[in-house]
């Protein structure tokens, strides 16, 4: 099945950490797949503890510039060599942020798509990001959006170790 959790609101990667942490202590395999960050988030080393399998690449700054076209290459190339790695063995798969790397066209949409339809019979998956695309909607299973009421970020609070990253 696929899962999706989504919004402009905080807790989409909590939820989806979460879900690894209840489906390893049901002793199933997991794997989470992070894309557009940069690896340092807290809770992979715990995850890791865990037995999850954790996977980033170090992006070349916190926020991709969509007017910087090298850039843009560079970050395509670390997203779409992530999204070649999911391995079929784990039960569990999380790609954390891939929603916002397909909005971005940093990867393509279609490519993704055959891919989650192929696994989402014989795995659980997991998406995370703002939005799921008006072609990804329809093979949702779960569908939660989490919504932005009030954020530190909007009175100038900069994202804090172990809270927001």
């Amino acid at each position: 099945m696929i899962q999706c959790y989504y919004g402009n609101g905080k807790g989409k990667t909590t939820a989806a950490v979460g879900l690894a942490l209840r489906m390893a202590g049901a002793d199933k395999k997991v794997m989470m797949i992070q894309f557009l960050k940069d690896g340092f988030s807290s809770e992979n080393k715990l995850l890791e503890k865990c037995g999850i399998k954790v996977l980033t690449q170090k992006m070349p700054a916190m926020f991709v510039d969509m007017n910087d076209s090298k850039m843009i290459k560079e970050v395509s190339h670390l997203v779409n060599d992530l999204f070649l790695r999911i391995d079929e063995s784990y039960d569990g798969i999380i790609l954390d942020e891939l929603l916002d790397a397909i909005a971005l066209n940093l990867i393509n949409e279609g490519m993704v798509y055959d891919r989650l339809v192929d696994l989402r019979d014989s795995h659980e998956v997991i998406l995370t990001g703002r939005m799921p695309s008006h072609k990804i909607k329809p093979i949702l299973d779960y569908s939660s959006e989490v919504k932005k009421h009030k954020h530190p970020y909007d009175n100038g609070t900069k994202a804090r170790k172990g809270i927001e990253y």
